[in-house]
Formats: structure tokens, sequence, C-alpha cells
């Protein structure tokens, strides 16, 4: 596993965002050609299939009814949009300590080596992130990693939607920069294109091979500041104040194949979610009183429950003992289960954590202690070389999304 040496840049870049917003309140059009913008009269936004049919952006509503009878239309809701892109920012924030809302459906992270090292590997820790976006709020992103922001916002539209793309060498870079047309860069405008055409530009390689002298004589400095940046040089600085350890809550959910009616098994799903969100909130050495759980069946409807806990805890047994008879009294008999999720509460920072005069929640945080040792040993080894019994399977199972997300 190579780890690097430098912080990298992750850019999340929302596929079809205000369409996949709408599609995931309504599943029922999924796959069928959607628009937004009925109200504004005009196609403000498409899914991939209406696109295929020959919509585009702009293209008024009476026309688009007219030659293509079969999209379906629907009206703006920001409020949603807005939850879903804070929920986005939020997850992000689960899982590296910087994070930049650039637009609505943008965001900029600093993945640092630990970051990496922690998940197992770059791409594991950027398919966890766009596994826990699609499968908490419903919304895919494409996501790209690399040296600096201009770069990173380059990987992240090669291989839309729903894809990842990874430059961690000169060669990647030289590739991704090859594929990507002078009309692609971000920050380069319209005006600007043209006369990047005529002095032989056509690619963003093109554009960053070109004389730096020619760029700064001719061009602005932003220009030539978007020339470093795809050479691999810095220079755009993140906007961010966010502090991960002021969120109130953290969410650990995962889907799983085959579905099961299993009651250990279903157990065993919900279990590992436990030990993967209370090892995030050390992480972050912040604890819990409260914690809510969910099972999805495979028809798509949700059963859960909650509990209150009697102290403050990162400890996943505290937790699976007070929501295991919850869990097994919730489950029907032969009704397959498809994922679950636990979200822990109302969580505070370990060193504001009140004591009480018994030394109850002193020993529990002893617990807790002995919580990171073990945690220790999994960032050395591996996450599953040591597990609770609880989340042991009893065969292979193909799981998906499974780390921690903030709400």
């Amino acid at each position: 596993m190579e780890i690097p040496k430098e912080n990298y840049f992750l850019h999340a870049d929302g596929d079809s965002f205000f369409v996949a917003c709408e599609l995931a309140m309504h599943p029922e059009y999924k796959g069928l050609p959607v628009i937004v913008g009925e109200d504004r009269g005009i196609a403000v936004a498409m899914s991939y299939e209406a696109k295929k049919l020959g919509v585009t952006r702009g293209m008024p509503v009476f026309k688009i009814r007219r030659q293509f009878p079969s999209v379906i239309i629907l009206s703006h809701h920001f409020d949603l949009y807005k939850k879903i892109s804070q929920g986005v920012y939020d997850i992000l924030l689960s899982y590296v300590g910087e994070v930049e809302k650039y637009s609505i459906d943008e965001c900029f992270a600093v993945v640092k080596p630990s970051d990496i090292r922690f998940a197992g590997s770059a791409e594991k820790l950027l398919r966890e992130i766009k596994d826990e976006i699609q499968n908490t709020l419903g919304v895919t992103f494409s996501l790209g990693l690399a040296r600096t922001k201009a770069l990173a916002k380059t990987a992240s539209k090669l291989e839309k939607p729903n894809g990842i793309v990874i430059l961690m060498s000169e060669l990647a870079e030289e590739k991704a920069l090859q594929k990507t047309s002078i009309d692609d860069i971000w920050g380069i405008g319209r005006r600007t294109i043209p006369r990047l055409m005529s002095m032989g530009m056509r690619t963003a390689y093109d554009f960053g091979q070109y004389s730096e002298d020619s760029i700064q004589r001719f061009f602005s400095e932003p220009l030539v500041l978007l020339q470093r940046e795809l050479r691999g040089q810095s220079f755009y600085p993140m906007h961010s104040h966010a502090d991960p350890r002021d969120q109130k809550s953290i969410q650990s959910t995962a889907t799983f194949k085959p579905s099961s009616s299993e009651a250990k098994t279903i157990f065993a799903e919900l279990s590992e979610n436990v030990e993967r969100a209370c090892e995030h909130a050390r992480r972050l050495n912040l604890m819990t009183n409260s914690v809510s759980f969910f099972v999805k069946t495979s028809e798509f409807s949700y059963h859960g429950d909650g509990s209150a806990l009697e102290l403050y805890t990162t400890n996943p047994s505290d937790i699976l003992n007070s929501i295991e008879p919850k869990l097994y009294a919730l489950l029907k008999r032969g009704e397959k289960i498809r994922s679950t999720g636990i979200t822990l509460h109302n969580l505070r920072r370990e060193e504001d954590v009140p004591q009480d005069l018994f030394g109850i929640q002193h020993n529990a945080d002893t617990k807790n202690t002995i919580e990171k040792v073990s945690d220790l040993i999994r960032n050395k080894f591996g996450r599953n070389s040591l597990k609770r019994a609880s989340s042991l399977k009893v065969k292979h199972r193909e799981r998906g999304n499974s780390f921690p997300g903030t709400n």
C-alpha cells in the first residue's frame, strides 16, 4: 500500500445534482428521462437519460414537451437541495478535517496521509466516501484526488457519473490533462478559449506545457496561477472553518448482499456499523449517550428504534447491549433485510463529559481507553485484525458502504 508523504486535494462533484436530489425523493423515476425547471420554464438540470434524448440546458419546457413527450418535468425544491448538500459536506467532514463547500453541488477537501493510511488506500477512502453519500443521501458524486485543487477538479470530471479518478503520479496527471479539452478547464473564461486555441492549445496538457513566459505576457495572473496548479504546484487556498469536533452526530450504514432474514446475521451487520461509528468518534475524542438504529428491508421500507445510554461512551459493547433486544423486537419473521445503520447522537467532547461522585463515568472512560488501544492495533495490522465476536459473519458477505458519516 503506497501512502503519500504530502497532503492531497479531493474534489467531490455532484452528478446532475438537482435531478439526483429529486430522484432521491422519487425513486420511481430512476432510469427515466427527467428534467428540473418547470417553474422556470426552461431545463435547468437534466438526468443522463434526458441528455441522451437530446434535451439541453436552457431548452424551453414547452419545446421539451412537444419534442420529447416521455420526459418527466419537475419543479425546483431548493430546501431539499440545500439539505442534501449539507449532508454531503458533513459526510466529507467525518472522513477528513478540512472541507470547503465550493458550491451547492461541489466540495473540496484536504486529504492527509494519515487519512489514507486509516482507510487502507486512497481508492478505498474515496470509494467509502462515495458509497456513504449514495447510500445515505441517495445521490451520486464523482470524486477526484490530486496534488492541487485544479488537478482534483479536472480528475473528478473524467469518469462521470459516479466515478473515481486518482492522480498520484506525474504520468497519471499527464494522461488526465491530455483527455481534458481546453474548453473544459476550470477557471478559463469563454472569451479566453479562442485566444488559447489560436496559440495552438487544444487540451489542458497543451496549456500546462505552454511557455509560462508567454502566458504571463499575454494573460492575467489568474491564468498563470491556473497553469502552475495544473503543473502540480498548489496555489489555491482552502476556505474552510468547520471543526469536525463540533458535529452533533455520527452515522454508519451499510448495504449487504444477499439480503437476509436471519436475526444473528442482521445483528452482526449492525454490530459492525456500531464498531465503525464508535471508532470514528474515538478518533475525534467524542462520546455519546444517545443512539438510534434502523434496518432497511429488501422492499426498501424502514424499521428503527433508539436508546438513551446511562453514561457517555464510545464502547460498542455498551451500545450493543442497549439496542440488541430492541432490534430483535422489530424484526419480522421471514422479512429480508438489506441494510442496517446506527447513529450516535448528542456527541460531546471527552473533556466536556460530566463526571459523577461515584466514579461510574470514570470507569466508562477507562473502557474507552482500552478501545483506543484496539484502534492502534487495527491501524497497524488492518481493520479486520481485531473485531468483536458479534460482528463476525458465518460466511463471507458482500458489504457496501460502512464508514461513518455525519448528520
